[in-house]
């Protein structure tokens, strides 16, 4: 079990959002005294009585302010910055010793012998390295954040620097450091802020808005030749704009940072606690998940013959599959006998016309998804809970719109955006469900109930349309597929029906055969984006603890739950324990003695009968 003890909103949510990913066991805490386990501790202003009370502990600590590092570390010339920092994988050639001959204290001798029992002094996995490495990855690169910052540590042993020199991570005693706020910097990943997007309206929005939406009517009734020229203006205009982002865009098609920087906070938990449990992130046997979405542009071709040869094709393929309907092109397009054949697969909503809906203004944003739900819940004849925007637009009015409309999940926000205007060269950065961040009144931060499930770059064809070879945009995929695999990641991809004619069906088609074919692995849960939103839903209910001796788990959740497995890692050992299905409030018991003895579980579980996917 591991205490936190967070400050900082920005901090304390994601720290809370990385250690939930995994459900690794945790208790917040409001101060130090009240901690009885490892602590974590993530603030910018430790006091001195704070300071003091950590030296007894086993702590963990992101930033923790220029006094503490002063204080405990001897970082002389400590400050507190905000800056963007790279962090190269692995650590110095040995251990920085303290940079000031002197002589050595209990404690410096105690950090020395911690050093030596990491892995090569690095703050990262040897797997983590590994795969790293096979992706040509060789950096960790921090969106800006709040660094503490300084050139050496005299009382402290040195695990990893940043590309500058300065000190990273370092070691003393009881005692991790981190000078970055890494939950800090998982926020600005998932708010974007690691990019100079657009967030905010201003007095011309709906004039933007409605100009767009005249563009879009003009850009879907034109041929296709205006069509080709128009993409090749925009998207010279979009590589422009990512020219300029630099080292801030996001790497495409993969772009690791949000895998590094959860392993980074993982192994240092790890290193903490001298171990840790967890729970898989996926059904038993599976190693990572993926869905198939197939949005469904406002054009007639596309509501008829379109969605019919789109539905043949699902139908060979036998993927399950979850259509993204607009609600005026289904009020006005969709016929009976298709409504019928769409009953059998997902649906999420796709907007309420897809002609430059506003995004800003919460208010107006809630009444057009309210209204878009309603409207096609009417015309389908059942319930949607699921939202993807029309062309990726987003904002947190749009977030906090969704959260207020009870809508079930989300999947608005690529990890890496090549698509939308507003925000190319961004992206969440990653390959997990989350619950985005919302402001609260009192200046802090809660997760949202809506669970955002994060596109997968590349978007359908779109490369095809800037200018790639259907080559290129294959590998592409094959290589992004291959990383959430490996990762343990959901892959959300997007294959849009036929738009424009025939021509038009049959490329895409063509590319739905090969994603489908790259996604279909026997380590791999392939399931509807509804199923995902469930199963995600079901695991997070679960509460875990660990006394070090025993992991508990309960069922708080309203559903059965099943295929559940359990990883624990006790010195140096791992073992995996897959439980019976849990019924709500039933508990299972692991008893995890020494590294060679067996792991014993006690189960208050019910009987239901074994199935991958939660009951309702």
């Amino acid at each position: 079990m591991i205490d936190l003890l967070a400050r900082d909103a920005a901090s304390g949510y994601g720290i809370t959002a990385l250690l939930e990913t995994e459900k690794i066991p945790y208790r917040p805490v409001t101060s130090i005294g009240d901690a009885t386990a490892p602590l974590i501790v993530a603030a910018y202003d430790l006091a001195p009585d704070e300071i003091a009370a950590l030296a007894s502990r086993r702590t963990l600590v992101f930033h923790g302010g220029t006094r503490f590092a002063r204080d405990v570390l001897g970082a002389a010339d400590a400050s507190n910055v905000e800056r963007a920092a790279t962090l190269p994988l692995g650590a110095p050639d040995a251990p920085v010793p303290p940079a000031a001959p002197r002589r050595e204290s209990a404690t410096a001798a105690e950090s020395r012998a911690d050093a030596a029992g990491t892995s090569g002094g690095a703050p990262w996995s040897p797997r983590t390295l590994a795969l790293a490495r096979t992706l040509g990855k060789t950096t960790l690169r921090l969106p800006p954040v709040a660094l503490c910052a300084t050139s050496s540590l005299a009382e402290a042993t040195v695990l990893a620097t940043f590309a500058d020199g300065m000190p990273a991570i370092a070691v003393r005693g009881n005692c991790l450091w981190s000078a970055a706020d890494l939950g800090g910097a998982f926020t600005a990943l998932v708010t974007e802020r690691a990019t100079t997007a657009h967030h905010g309206p201003d007095a011309r929005a709906p004039l933007r808005a409605a100009a767009r939406r005249l563009a879009e009517h003009a850009y879907y009734a034109a041929p296709e030749a205006v069509r080709r020229r128009v993409q090749r203006r925009w998207y010279a205009a979009l590589e422009r704009r990512l020219a300029a982002l630099g080292t801030a865009a996001s790497e495409y098609p993969i772009d690791p940072t949000g895998w590094l920087l959860a392993e980074l906070v993982i192994s240092l938990a790890r290193e903490l606690g001298g171990g840790l449990a967890r729970v898989a992130r996926w059904p038993a046997p599976y190693a990572a998940a993926a869905t198939l979405t197939h949005d469904i542009e406002p054009q007639r071709f596309a509501y008829t013959r379109g969605l019919a040869a789109l539905l043949d094709a699902v139908t060979t393929s036998g993927h399950p599959a979850t259509f993204g309907l607009v609600a005026r092109a289904s009020a006005r397009w969709l016929d009976t006998a298709t409504v019928a054949r769409l009953g059998r697969h997902g649906v999420l909503c796709h907007g309420l016309a897809h002609r430059g809906e506003n995004v800003f203004g919460r208010d107006e944003v809630r009444r057009d998804v309210e209204t878009a739900r309603r409207d096609l819940e009417r015309r389908l004849a059942r319930p949607v809970r699921g939202y993807r925007s029309p062309r990726l637009d987003r904002s947190p009015d749009l977030l906090s719109a969704l959260d207020e409309a009870g809508f079930a999940y989300d999947s608005s926000y690529p990890d890496v955006d090549r698509e939308n205007i507003a925000h190319f060269g961004s992206g969440v950065r990653v390959n997990v469900p989350y619950r985005p961040p919302l402001a609260t009144d009192g200046g802090g931060m809660r997760p949202s109930r809506c669970l955002e499930l994060p596109l997968t770059a590349p978007d359908c064809i779109q490369p095809l349309l800037a200018g790639a070879t259907v080559e290129t945009l294959r590998a592409d995929v094959a290589s992004k597929a291959a990383f959430v695999r490996a990762t343990g990641g959901l892959y959300v991809a997007l294959v849009h029906g036929g738009v424009f004619d025939r021509d038009d069906e049959q490329r895409r088609t063509a590319h739905l055969e090969f994603v489908a074919g790259e996604l279909r692995r026997p380590d791999v849960w392939l399931a509807s984006a509804d199923e995902i939103a469930d199963w995600w839903c079901c695991r997070e209910a679960l509460h875990v603890t660990d006394d070090g001796k025993n992991v508990r788990l309960v069922n708080r959740g309203k559903r059965t739950i099943d295929a559940v497995r359990v990883v624990v890692e006790r010195n140096g050992a791992e073992r995996t324990v897959d439980l019976p299905p849990l019924a709500p409030g039933a508990s299972f018991t692991i008893t995890a003695g020494e590294p060679n003895d067996d792991v014993r579980a006690e189960s208050a579980a019910s009987a239901a009968p074994r199935r991958v996917v939660p009951a309702a």
